[in-house]
Order: structure tokens, then sequence, then C-alpha cells
């Protein structure tokens, strides 16, 4: 059976440290970030893939990579096409 943990009344940091930890032992990693630092642009996610734009849309459509819109804007997370890429 899994640990399972339960939280009672417990204060804003005290609640950060335990999802952090548990975060960090799912994922194995105590390097996240936000997910304003994990936003990139079609360019920058085309540097990070190695393809053109072109290429990017194709792989978006094909749904190897998710593409995210706030506004007008479009962007993808880091961790999100690094994830995909190790795939």
């Amino acid at each position: 059976m899994e640990n399972t943990r339960v939280l009672i009344a417990t204060d804003e940091k005290t609640l950060k440290d335990v999802l952090n930890e548990m975060f960090e032992k799912k994922t194995g990693s105590e390097n996240h970030l936000s997910i304003e630092e994990d936003k990139i642009s079609k360019t920058q996610a085309c540097k990070l893939i190695g393809c053109t734009p072109p290429t990017l849309d194709k792989l978006i459509k094909q749904g190897k990579f998710k593409q995210y819109s706030l506004a007008s804007r479009r962007y993808f997370l880091r961790s999100e096409i690094i994830e995909a890429l190790r795939k």
C-alpha cells in the first residue's frame, strides 16, 4: 500500500513544503520551474526541438507537442517539450 498523508489545518509554508516534497518524489525532480519561467515562444521551441516553424506546426497537429494560448499570444512549456523529446 502506498504511503498516504493527511493534512490537518496547517500554515501556508508547511503546506507548500509538503506539496513540493510530494511533487519531487513523484517527478524525481528538485528543480522545477514556475509556469512563468517554463513558458517559451514558438521560436524558442523550434530551437529547443531543432526544427523549423512549419515542422513544429505539423508536430502540433500530430499531437506530439501541446501549444497554449493566452489572449492572442501562443506559447509552449519547456518542461513538456523536453518530456516529449525523451519519449
